[in-house]
């Protein structure tokens, strides 16, 4: 998670509007869904592998990993499609190739892996603050991201905790049997809950004497948008969306 924070703040593509990229996204993503998923799904994976890893410059290997996660839950997702079940009797289960199901499969791969790089390339090429100053100007209720706002902030502050208890249990031997890493896990959580439910009331304590009102107001250093940044956005999103029907006309 904090290689990934890390990467949204140094690509190359940090300097450009926050705006520009979640609606290149928002649009790819669209097309993701909407076109056919041979050859529109495959054309909008080539699109953002290019813009996440050769123009962008994420690292291959740190982008290899983040699919590890997708592609598990694509992997048991597309097995029951590619087998059919039949019970032939009462005691007897026949497994076999489904007719259609190495084509069903590809289609959901496909759709799936294309959709996911969407939503790759905004979060490896976006800090979060930016893309929830972005649902503010979309007029997304201000309650909703500022409540995400604290939890993205809460969650680095928590996994610093669970660090720190962490390496104050293994420098006293809390790992070093079965049994103790038992104990040690139970501590760790019981203690890093009293503190969750701790610091919740201190930052309550401090808004209210801040006379919150559902917003909290920061300067906004992001790069802004331009007129050629949504023009070449909208060419790529239009461009892979023609390629896309074209191709599937002519196959």
């Amino acid at each position: 998670m904090k290689t990934i924070d890390r990467i949204a703040y140094c690509n190359r593509l940090a300097g450009r509007s926050a705006a520009e990229k979640t609606a290149f996204c928002m649009g790819m993503l669209v097309a993701a869904l909407v076109l056919p998923p041979w050859p529109g799904g495959l054309l909008v994976l080539v699109v953002m592998l290019v813009a996440t890893l050769g123009i962008a410059g994420v690292p291959t290997g740190v982008y290899a990993r983040m699919m590890l996660g997708p592609l598990a839950f694509l992997a048991v997702g597309i097995v029951p499609l590619l087998v059919s079940v039949d019970l032939g009797g009462r005691w007897v289960v026949d497994l076999h190739w489904a007719p259609d199901g190495a084509e069903l499969a590809l289609r959901v791969a496909l759709r799936s892996l294309a959709a996911v790089s969407c939503l790759f390339f905004l979060s490896m090429t976006t800090p979060v603050p930016q893309v929830l100053r972005v649902l503010r100007r979309l007029r997304v209720p201000a309650v909703l991201t500022e409540v995400a706002l604290l939890v993205y902030r809460d969650v680095w502050v928590f996994v610093d905790t669970v660090r720190s208890i962490r390496a104050a249990q293994a420098s006293r031997l809390g790992y070093s049997s079965l049994r103790s890493s038992y104990r040690s896990l139970g501590m760790l959580a019981a203690t890093l809950f009293g503190q969750a439910l701790q610091r919740a009331r201190t930052m309550d304590s401090g808004l209210r004497a801040r006379n919150w009102q559902g917003e909290i107001r920061v300067l906004d250093d992001g790069a802004a948008a331009s007129l050629l940044g949504f023009t070449v956005v909208t060419a790529v999103v239009t461009l892979t969306v023609a390629a896309s029907l074209l191709t599937a006309w002519m196959i």
